[in-house]
């Protein structure tokens, strides 16, 4: 490598470290995202062992009925801010796979750059070695 290739592959060796930590970062993220379905299935699945086996005792005294009801609303609250939870982490994912990939591509893109520096570095020595041969 030469003086202008050494200094494009500085760039992206940083480059090279950004894409790295942006990949981790995004990993993260689908391991949170896939945490937070879990917790929303759940609570789904609780939810709906819940009713069944309310529906399974025949008789609820109206202050069991009112407690069952509060319960199933709090429930059904929680079920609500899980979603929003799963759709918070979604976009977070979707916000750093774009990064992520938008890096990607600024990482190959340096390395095509470099490939070309490269070859033009050893067209221009192979060029000097002739004439110095020819001399």
């Amino acid at each position: 490598m030469t003086r202008r290739s050494r200094k494009i592959g500085k760039i992206a060796s940083i480059a090279a470290a950004e894409e790295r930590r942006l990949g981790e970062l995004t990993g993260r993220s689908r391991k949170h995202l896939e945490e937070q379905l879990d917790r929303l299935g759940e609570l789904n699945a609780f939810r709906h062992d819940y009713v069944k086996k309310s529906q399974a005792r025949s008789t609820l005294n109206s202050a069991h009925w009112q407690d069952y009801q509060k319960f199933l609303h709090r429930l059904d609250g929680a079920l609500k801010a899980q979603q929003q939870i799963v759709r918070e982490s979604e976009r977070t994912l979707e916000t750093h796979r774009q990064r992520w990939i938008a890096e990607r591509q600024r990482l190959e893109s340096l390395e095509r750059v470099i490939e070309k520096c490269e070859a033009e570095e050893r067209t221009h020595e192979a060029r000097l070695e002739q004439k110095r041969m020819d001399e």
